[in-house]
């Protein structure tokens, strides 16, 4: 016996069938429309919050004081009490050899050695008075052999006594920027000069001043050499045996009682240029050893790293309304720097503009990009356009990543699982409409 459904219920059940129907279809329509509205895009950092840990490496050196530094920016990249003021030794001619390049046009004048500059005076060889000796030849033996005397005689020779080339020597590093030195001789003897002192990043800042002469450079790299006082010939051979290292080429090295051993040091690997300044250390083996961990730990862990590249685009800011039009900012210029690859923490701040309207023009200025080591701001870098979009211009960008594909995509799917909902709801209603016939 067949139970026939009364037509009321009929009705009421194909009436909640078109209410279900009528819901899909706003629901569909007011997604739409949702669709339709552009999306808000925020400028913020990479990270939440910039690190405000400053990672500062412990490298365990047993010399008093030392610091390295970037020699093409001059920016400090490891030190232990740096500005501390110490005895530099030897270090000393590195600033007054400089002076006398500087001062002399004809290095290969032969001059004669003053009686102030006769004698051993701590050093290799002996002078006599009236020695004859070409500048030139006084310059190697106060750089790559540290006579104490052949500085003296150029000294003399330049400003006519040590004490006038002394006023010389600390007007030159004001002039370079190392303001906690004072010097008090020529050669660094200090037994006599208490307060004959400098810094370790003084001395980087000297360092770097005087590698930048191509004589001064040539001569301190130089392992073996000859020099010649009057008609003798003297092999001399430079007291810094770190030159044996094919990336290490110069500087000076230094001992007193009082200043321990030290050495100053020009490095290249790896595209990256150092000056390393180590001062006071007990022995000549803790000195080296000490200089090739600092160079061994740097080159480990500092790369030239670029942070910002002017060819590609940072973030992406939205004008229009209904429409969307995508604008692509970009670096203003590349920005490298050398980054502790094994702990800095860089972190990017973009700052957009608060009203940016059409048109835009090539190259406008529409924020900032701030770059963030270790929680310090180190640079900021204007954001531009590449492209001139004037008021008339309007398109969506679609691109293989992002939030336009992923938009794109999830519409389309919402149409289909639309589409496909109504015809199962039909077919559904067809067949419950058949059975009640």
């Amino acid at each position: 016996m067949m139970h026939k459904i009364s037509p009321a219920l009929t009705k009421r059940k194909i009436k909640i069938f078109n209410i279900v129907l009528y819901f899909l279809v706003f629901f569909f329509l007011s997604s739409s429309f949702l669709f339709q509205t552009p999306q808000k895009i925020f400028c913020e950092p990479d990270s939440t919050e910039p690190n405000n840990t400053l990672n500062k490496e412990e490298i365990n050196i047993s010399a008093e004081s030392a610091v390295i530094v970037n020699y093409d920016t001059g920016e400090i990249l490891w030190e232990k009490n740096s500005t501390k003021k110490m005895y530099p030794a030897s270090l000393t001619k590195m600033l007054s050899s400089i002076i006398v390049i500087e001062n002399v046009d004809d290095l290969e004048e032969i001059i004669k050695i003053p009686a102030n500059a006769s004698g051993r005076n701590h050093s290799a060889f002996k002078f006599k008075t009236g020695d004859r000796v070409s500048i030139l030849d006084l310059l190697k033996a106060s750089l790559i052999i540290s006579h104490n005397n052949a500085i003296v005689a150029l000294a003399e020779y330049v400003s006519g006594s040590s004490e006038d080339f002394i006023k010389l020597m600390n007007e030159k590093a004001r002039e370079i920027g190392a303001y906690n030195t004072t010097f008090q001789n020529v050669n660094g003897l200090d037994s006599e000069s208490p307060d004959h002192k400098s810094t370790a990043e003084d001395l980087a800042k000297i360092a770097s001043y005087c590698m930048k002469n191509d004589l001064f450079r040539k001569i301190v790299s130089t392992k073996n050499d000859t020099i010649k006082i009057g008609s003798k010939e003297i092999e001399i051979t430079n007291t810094n045996n770190l030159l044996e290292y094919d990336y290490i080429s110069g500087i000076k090295t230094g001992l007193t009682n009082n200043a321990g051993y030290c050495i100053a040091l020009y490095s290249e690997k790896n595209d990256l240029r150092l000056i390393t300044v180590i001062l006071n250390n007990k022995t000549i083996e803790e000195r080296d050893e000490n200089s090739l961990r600092l160079l061994e730990w740097a080159y480990d862990n500092l790369k030239y790293t670029k942070i910002a590249d002017q060819k590609k685009p940072v973030t992406t800011i939205s004008l229009g309304s209904q429409t969307i039009i995508n604008i692509d900012l970009y670096p203003e210029t590349d920005y490298i720097d050398v980054i502790n690859i094994n702990s800095d923490t860089v972190d990017i701040k973009n700052r957009i503009k608060d009203e940016i309207s059409l048109p835009v023009k090539k190259n406008e200025v529409m924020g900032y990009m701030d770059i963030y080591v270790n929680g310090k701001k180190i640079k900021e870098i204007p954001l531009i356009s590449h492209d001139y979009i004037g008021e008339g211009f309007i398109y969506q960008e679609l691109t293989d990543t992002g939030t336009s594909t992923e938009h794109t995509s999830f519409i389309i799917i919402s149409v289909a699982l639309f589409y496909f909902l109504i015809f199962l709801i039909i077919i559904v209603r067809n067949l419950f409409l058949r059975k009640n016939m």
